[in-house]
């Protein structure tokens, strides 16, 4: 098994959890309170990580801006997440947001020349279907 698979794995739970947190915090507080809170945890976690687990801090302008703009497109985002959980159904925003690989599939192929199989074309298709079907409103 290549051990890319297990991280992958460890990644897809905490992000089901990080996904579901949410509705119980919203339970309390107002979204930007709990952003604010789940930042404050963000970087709890990132002073552990680089403490116990990474190298120094690196000093390339380039990868900070990168690093930035994530930490910056992440948050915002977790913003409208925290809105639209705060107003629905954890169960259809977690699987509808859960499709922005499809926004990094096509950056990836536009800017970065990564290829597409056929088969990974229709994966993308059938879980950009699941997302429709899980969202749509049947009332």
């Amino acid at each position: 098994m290549n051990t890319w698979i297990g991280n992958a794995f460890a990644a897809l739970l905490c992000w089901g959890l990080w996904a579901f947190f949410p509705k119980l915090a919203l339970r309390t507080l107002p979204p930007a309170t709990s952003v604010f809170y789940e930042a404050v945890g963000v970087m709890l976690t990132s002073i552990a990580v680089v403490k116990f687990l990474g190298p120094k801090l690196q000093g390339d302008i380039t990868g900070i801006m990168y690093a930035l703009l994530t930490g910056i497109f992440g948050t915002v985002g977790l913003y409208f997440f925290f809105t639209a959980v705060n107003a629905g159904p954890i169960s259809v925003i977690s699987s509808l947001t859960a499709m922005y690989p499809v926004v990094s599939v096509v950056l990836a192929v536009l800017i970065l020349h990564e290829p597409v199989t056929a088969r990974q074309a229709i994966g993308i298709a059938l879980a950009v279907l699941a997302a429709a079907i899980l969202s749509w409103d049947s009332a």
